[in-house]
């Protein structure tokens, strides 16, 4: 089972998958992009992490939708690890730029690193886009019938 490491480490749990709580969390997640867009001329920094936050929150949408929950340990990190195990290896380069928001997002978090450039801003933007997009089209691939939009 290619999720059994996750299980064994306590990263993740099998839970039976809602999609009415996929469907809520896909349009949020839709809705943190568009913020992230929209805070673009106001704060850069923030603008990247709403943006990683909203490719998070798609995330979960996509575990959930797979019958999986992640656990409060290591969160985030299994999420994005997660996310690349069902999207596969031809998701390589948009899961390490995902990998990458990660950590700096982490870094404006807990350690207030403050540099972000509007390149990079609009970047995770862009990133966030195409994961969100391909969760939405997977997710609906899963259960078509569940209605999400």
């Amino acid at each position: 089972m290619p999720y059994e490491n996750f299980i064994r480490d306590n990263l993740i749990k099998r839970q039976e998958p809602d999609f009415k709580q996929i469907s809520h969390q896909l349009k949020r997640s839709l809705k943190d992009l568009k913020t992230a867009e929209a805070n673009l001329k106001i704060d850069v920094t923030w603008s990247l992490t709403i943006a990683y936050h909203a490719m998070i929150r798609a995330g979960r949408a996509l575990m959930f939708a797979k019958g999986f929950l992640p656990t409060p340990k290591q969160t985030h990190k299994t999420i994005v690890h997660c996310t690349e195990r069902i999207l596969g290896r031809d998701y390589d380069v948009l899961i390490r730029k995902f990998e990458r928001l990660r950590r700096r997002r982490h870094d404006f978090i807990y350690d207030a690193v403050n540099h972000i450039t509007m390149a990079e801003a609009k970047s995770s933007l862009d990133t966030a886009g195409k994961l969100i997009h391909k969760i939405v089209e997977m997710v609906s691939e899963i259960d078509p019938e569940a209605g999400l939009f």
